[in-house]
């Protein structure tokens, strides 16, 4: 069988894809593109009603026989793709899905009987970037989140077979691993482990790679902040901080079911930027949260101002089927437009600001992805992104004369040694 498959939404997704993909490999199926595929696969994402309806635009351009809708759709709003013709509807993936997916093809395919590589990016071979999902599902009880429904309860995976996981990735020549969940942080919690634990495991393997740790809630990662900055000291992490705050309002926080007050937020950020002075910070926010005043929203772009991240993940409000906020009463587009554009005007003119520090520099850096035109992507052990001309190899560390920046990365000349 040949497969093809497309992912929508976070990295948890993109995780469960290349799990996916590697267990068709193994099994003997082939990856292929979306013309010559017998079996399509997508997987789905309804976190919000925009990703929602270009994941169903899509849907309705590749319905037919080889279509498998696959992800969080399928189990969190199955009444959304009542109308797609498709072969089958998986629900979430997993490696034990390959089995099912295999079966629906069991007649039409020759197994492939060489020896199947353990590739750390099955659908991606132009970069060294892996995805290990650590954990599914979320303890979470956001008023506006549709996850929980999606993914259900928090369950942990063992840290022997996470590590497992990562000496295959590292001996095949993964470069970065990012390690994810629905909320990283909560991980072991189920299972009498805790993240930090798991992290002082995996920069034991050995292999030349970095991990990239995935978002974390507040909540979580203050009940584990002392063991979170301890493993942060070791240089195989990147000094990197995914921690979405959602709103600078007390008030719309605890209205959204968040538990922790922006003090909490502040005081972890501020911890780590103690311990890693350039630690790249990452954070989101919802505006036009139901009931958000224009102070609630000052209150926000305040807050931002003072944190000064690195980038800003903007979503405006929509309600998902079955939320307790979508009951309650949504304003105007309008007004949710102009906020998300006044607040990305801020990011980004912070984002320029901190780019801008780097200028003149000359940084070390690890080459992770091929660029367009000729060029190369690379990441400084603060996971700041750099371009660089050439085609030097994957995987090997440069040295990068920054000579150019803006909001979203930087860019430069090799250096001598």
């Amino acid at each position: 069988m040949k497969f093809y498959i497309e992912t929508f939404g976070c990295t948890a997704n993109q995780g469960n894809s290349q799990d996916l993909a590697r267990a068709l490999r193994e099994m003997g199926h082939i990856p292929s593109t979306l013309e010559e595929a017998d079996a399509v696969i997508v997987n789905t994402c309804a976190v919000t009603e925009k990703t929602e309806r270009n994941v169903m635009h899509r849907l309705r351009q590749l319905q037919g026989e080889r279509l498998i809708v696959a992800g969080c759709l399928p189990v969190a709003m199955p009444e959304s793709i009542g109308g797609i013709r498709c072969l089958e509807r998986q629900g979430l993936l997993n490696r034990s899905s390959a089995a099912g997916i295999s079966a629906l093809f069991s007649g039409s395919f020759k197994p492939h009987l060489g020896e199947v590589a353990y590739a750390p990016c099955c659908e991606d071979l132009s970069n060294l970037c892996a995805i290990v999902n650590v954990a599914e599902g979320c303890n979470g009880s956001c008023s506006y989140c549709i996850v929980a429904k999606a993914r259900g309860k928090l369950k942990s995976r063992r840290p022997g077979d996470v590590a497992v996981e990562v000496e295959k990735l590292a001996a095949s020549g993964a470069a970065e691993v990012q390690v994810t969940a629905q909320d990283t942080a909560a991980y072991g919690s189920d299972i009498g482990t805790d993240l930090g634990q798991l992290l002082d495991r995996l920069v034991s393997i050995p292999g030349d790679f970095r991990l990239r740790v995935g978002m974390m809630n507040p909540n979580s990662a203050l009940l584990i902040k002392d063991q979170l900055l301890a493993a942060y000291q070791s240089p195989k992490i990147y000094r990197f901080l995914h921690i979405p705050v959602q709103s600078g309002s007390d008030e719309i926080l605890r209205s959204m079911g968040r538990r922790y007050s922006v003090a909490d937020f502040q005081k972890l950020v501020s911890a780590f930027r103690s311990s890693h002075p350039r630690i790249t910070i990452i954070t989101d926010v919802i505006v036009g949260f139901p009931g958000e005043t224009d102070e609630n929203f000052s209150e926000t772009m305040n807050l931002i101002e003072r944190l000064q991240p690195d980038k800003v993940n903007i979503t405006r409000f929509s309600a998902r089927p079955g939320t307790s906020a979508a009951q309650k009463y949504d304003m105007p587009d309008r007004i949710k437009k102009d906020r998300s554009r006044e607040l990305t005007r801020v990011w980004l003119k912070i984002a320029a600001f901190r780019n801008e520090r780097y200028m003149g520099e000359v940084l070390e850096a690890r080459i992770t992805e091929r660029g367009r035109d000729g060029t190369m992507k690379a990441r400084a052990e603060n996971y700041l992104g750099i371009v660089v001309k050439g085609r030097q190899k994957l995987g090997s560390i440069i040295r990068v004369a920054v000579t150019d920046s803006n909001p979203f990365y930087v860019s430069g000349h090799l250096a001598d040694r």
